[in-house]
C-alpha cells in the first residue's frame, strides 16, 4: 500500500519541482524532480524484474542512472556557454511538457483506461473494416467472432504500451519545448505523433489479424512472425546467432526484441524528418551535449 501511493506521488512530486525550477528560474532547483523521476524509475525496474521482462527492466535502468546524472548537473555552478546554460532549462522544459503528458495516464486509472479503450476500438474498427470479424470487450480485449478459437486460445489484449503514448510524448516535449516558429512546431507536430499512432493502429492491426486469421500457422507462430518475420530470417541465415540450447524461444526473442528494434527504427526516422522542419531540436541536442561535457569539466577542475 505504502509503495502504491510513494509510486503514485512520485511522477508528480517531479512535475512539481520542474515547474518550479522552470518558474523561479534557477535549475537546482529540478534537482529533486530528476531524483524523483529516478525513484519512479526504481520502482518501474523492480516491477520489470519480478515479471522477467529484463529488457524494459534495463531500459528503465538506464533512465534511473541519466535522472540521478541530470540531478547532479543541475546541482553544478552556472555554465560559461550562455547556449549551454539555456539547453539546460530547455531540457527541463522538455521533461515537463513530457511527463505532464504521460505520468496521469500512466498513473490515473481513468485516464490510462480511456486511451486503452479508444486505441482498441480503433483497432477493432479498422479490423472489422477488412472483414475479419471480431468484436471489443471493454476496455481492452478483442475477440475474434470465431467463438471456436477462444476455446483454446487467449483474446488480442491491448496495453498502455500499446497506445504507443511513450513514443509520442518525447516528440511531443521536444517540439514544444524548444523555440521555434509555431507554424513549423505544429508541421513537425503532425509529422511526428499522429504518425506514431496511425503506425501503432498498423502494427496493432496486423497482429491480431495475423494472430486471429492463422496466417503464419497456429495462433502463437502467427503472432510471432507477425511481430517480425525479420527474426526467423536473421537466424536461419546465421545473421544472428543464439547460444546453443539457449532457452529464448521464438516469441520471446520476436516480441520482446525485434518488435522494439522496429520500433525503435521508426522513432529514428521520424526524428530525422523532425530534425529537418525543426533544426531548433538539433541544436538543442548538440547545446546539451556540449553542456553536459562543460559541466564534467567543471567538476574535474574543482
Amino acid at each position: 500500500m505504502i509503495e502504491s501511493v510513494i509510486l503514485f506521488s512520485l511522477p508528480f512530486i517531479a512535475i512539481g519541482f520542474l515547474f518550479l525550477a522552470l518558474l523561479v528560474h534557477k535549475r537546482a532547483v529540478s534537482a529533486p524532480g530528476w531524483i524523483s523521476i529516478a525513484g519512479y524509475c526504481y520502482f518501474e525496474a523492480d516491477d520489470y524484474l519480478a515479471k522477467e521482462e529484463y529488457f524494459d527492466a534495463s531500459l528503465v535502468l538506464v533512465v534511473l542512472a541519466l535522472s540521478l546524472i541530470l540531478a547532479f548537473i543541475m546541482l553544478r555552478p552556472a555554465l560559461s556557454e550562455r547556449r549551454e546554460e539555456d539547453s539546460l532549462y530547455t531540457l527541463t522544459k522538455i521533461a515537463l511538457i513530457a511527463a505532464v503528458f504521460y505520468f496521469p495516464f500512466a498513473e490515473i486509472t481513468f485516464l490510462g483506461d480511456s486511451l486503452i479503450f479508444i486505441t482498441a476500438k480503433i483497432t477493432a474498427i479498422v479490423l472489422n473494416i477488412f472483414n475479419l470479424g471480431v468484436y471489443m470487450v471493454p476496455p481492452s480485449c478483442i475477440y475474434t467472432t470465431d467463438s471456436s478459437f477462444h476455446a483454446i486460445y487467449q483474446p488480442i489484449t491491448i496495453i498502455l504500451a500499446c497506445t504507443a503514448i511513450q513514443g509520442m510524448v518525447i516528440f511531443i516535449g521536444l517540439i514544444f519545448g524548444v523555440k521555434a516558429p509555431i507554424r513549423r512546431k505544429l508541421k513537425a507536430f503532425f509529422i511526428s505523433v499522429p504518425v506514431i499512432y496511425a503506425l501503432n493502429i498498423v502494427r496493432n492491426v496486423f497482429v491480431s489479424a495475423a494472430y486471429f486469421e492463422n496466417w503464419f500457422g497456429p495462433p502463437l507462430d502467427s503472432f510471432f512472425i507477425a511481430h517480425s518475420e525479420i527474426a526467423r530470417i536473421a537466424i536461419e541465415y546465421g545473421l544472428v546467432v543464439l547460444p546453443i540450447n539457449s532457452p529464448i524461444n521464438s516469441f520471446d526473442f520476436a516480441h520482446g526484441l525485434i518488435a522494439r528494434i522496429a520500433a525503435l527504427i521508426a522513432l529514428i526516422a521520424i526524428a530525422y524528418a523532425v530534425f529537418k522542419i525543426l533544426p531548433e531540436a538539433l541544436d538543442f541536442v548538440e547545446d546539451f551535449i556540449a553542456a553536459v561535457k562543460s559541466s564534467f569539466r567543471v567538476h574535474k577542475a574543482i
